[in-house]
């Protein structure tokens, strides 16, 4: 197996007891640089440590039990498991309101205005070549949170890229750079600056792309809420999944037409499963039981 270095990054707010034990820490409690949130700490690592680059390296969030249910241990475990061609490894929390989206920039702009425009432009600057309003993202290159660990090509290639974004937005001397900067809505407040978001959606972009990185995925669908979400979202998927193998037109119109009627539907899910309708709330109940499941899912 290969060795494994994952950390969580010990943020200036959550006490250093309330992380797993079973990862490593990296300490940005000083909070140098707030304004990039956990991408400083991540930067600093790769950009002064040595790789192992056989090894897996992650950089975790102090939330990520919370997310995914998920410990160290079980981590590792997965990581066990997985094909010895594998260099990325994803763990990303549910993924059910982002299937219902193209690709994760047009389900960022939904929650961040300006997000898909700034990434185009980002990305045309920067000669990273591909059409957002064309690209599709499903559950086998989704990453939310960072919550992914890698090999150190994936790292360098994510890393290209982010450093990229970096130097436009600490210029701050154009256009591009004073939207990367720009504060966006985030939990009913605005004082995350998009920058933040693209950077999240940099390693989707990466995997969504570039086919020569083989990677693995932990079930994106094990909720512990919003179970009412899950039906459709997995429909979605499927038919983005079936769309980007076979290239058929009609799956992503079919894609398209499920993400319109998706409130009406969820409606009827969330209605049913709460008056008791046997079909429906047995289905959701047994869509709910996999947060609790500890085996390879």
């Amino acid at each position: 197996m290969a060795n494994l270095h994952i950390f969580q990054i010990l943020n200036h707010y959550t006490p250093r007891e309330a992380l797993d034990p079973g990862f490593g820490v990296i300490d940005n409690s000083l909070n140098e640089r707030p304004d990039w949130f956990e991408y400083w700490p991540i930067r600093k690592f790769l950009m002064n440590e040595v790789l192992d680059e056989a090894a897996f390296y992650g950089f975790l969030s102090p939330k990520f039990k919370i997310k995914t249910n998920l410990t160290a241990t079980q981590v590792a475990e997965f990581i066990r498991h997985c094909d010895a061609a594998t260099e990325v490894v994803l763990f990303s929390p549910s993924i059910h309101t982002g299937a219902q989206f193209l690709n994760v920039f047009e389900h960022g702009d939904a929650e961040h205005p300006g997000l898909l425009a700034t990434s185009q432009k980002l990305f045309d600057r920067i000669n990273c070549r591909t059409d957002l309003d064309e690209l599709v993202t499903d559950s086998r290159n989704t990453v939310h949170s960072n919550y992914f660990v890698a090999k150190p090509r994936f790292w360098r290639q994510w890393l290209a890229i982010n450093e990229q974004m970096f130097a436009i937005a600490e210029a701050g001397a154009d256009e591009l750079g004073k939207a990367l900067t720009s504060y966006t809505s985030y939990r009913g407040r605005a004082d995350v600056q998009m920058k933040i978001f693209i950077m999240e959606r940099v390693a989707s972009l990466i995997l969504a792309t570039d086919p020569s990185f083989v990677t693995a995925v932990r079930n994106p669908f094990v909720a512990r809420k919003r179970i009412y979400k899950l039906p459709l979202a997995i429909i979605s998927d499927a038919l983005k999944i079936a769309y980007r193998t076979e290239g058929f037109s009609q799956y992503r119109d079919v894609f398209l037409f499920v993400r319109k009627m998706r409130k009406i539907w969820n409606f009827h899910i969330r209605f049913g499963a709460w008056l008791g309708v046997p079909g429906v709330r047995a289905h959701t109940r047994k869509l709910a039981s996999y947060w609790e499941k500890t085996e390879r899912q």
